[in-house]
């Protein structure tokens, strides 16, 4: 796990991400294609340079959110040091956002940027969330959207885990970035 950097710098530096993935879909959308045979390809290399930028950034963005949430929410975690998995999930034994002090783990937390749970969703849903259970410290789910909200406290419900849900869409992102990001203290995002 990285430790995690103020969130002013975060935010810009997925802004920049924005920025290049928007010039990328720019670039690709100024091609001229003239057939199927020439289009195909061209979309598979579109494919291979965004998708998983996509993916990523739009992960990032909600452990950026669900730390804001944090600071706001939970006043008393001014003092812990946080690390993350800011790219992609956690290790078996690591969430995507952890809280410590010197006293051990305080927070441990997951996101999901996907919108519901369904398929191959509903079963990483469902280990993310028993994964998320046997961790040190409380225990958060972030979400950004009302079903998978639903879908995670049902779960949460029918096992008996002490996983609270926040759902991040509910919830308006900061007017000003450094508004929120005074509990951060690490050097670097």
């Amino acid at each position: 796990m990285e430790m995690v950097g103020a969130l002013e710098h975060c935010r810009q530096k997925l802004w920049e991400d924005v920025q290049r993935l928007a010039q990328a879909t720019r670039r690709f959308s100024a091609t001229t294609l003239h057939s199927i045979d020439q289009a195909v390809p061209v979309l598979a290399d579109y494919r291979k340079e965004i998708y998983e930028e996509l993916n990523q950034i739009q992960h990032e963005y909600a452990l950026v959110r669900a730390m804001e949430w944090l600071n706001v929410h939970r006043p008393d975690l001014g003092g812990l040091v946080w690390y993350w998995n800011p790219r992609a999930g956690g290790t078996k034994d690591e969430p995507d956002l952890r809280g410590a002090d010197l006293d051990g783990v305080r927070i441990s937390a997951e996101v999901t940027t996907s919108p519901h749970a369904k398929g191959v969703l509903h079963s990483r849903m469902k280990r993310t969330l028993a994964k998320l259970s046997l961790m040190e410290g409380e225990h958060f789910y972030f979400v950004v959207g009302t079903r998978i909200e639903r879908q995670a406290q049902t779960s949460i419900r029918k096992t008996g885990y002490n996983i609270a849900v926040v759902n991040l869409a509910e919830r308006a992102a900061p007017k000003s970035p450094a508004s929120s990001s005074h509990n951060f203290k690490a050097e670097t995002c």
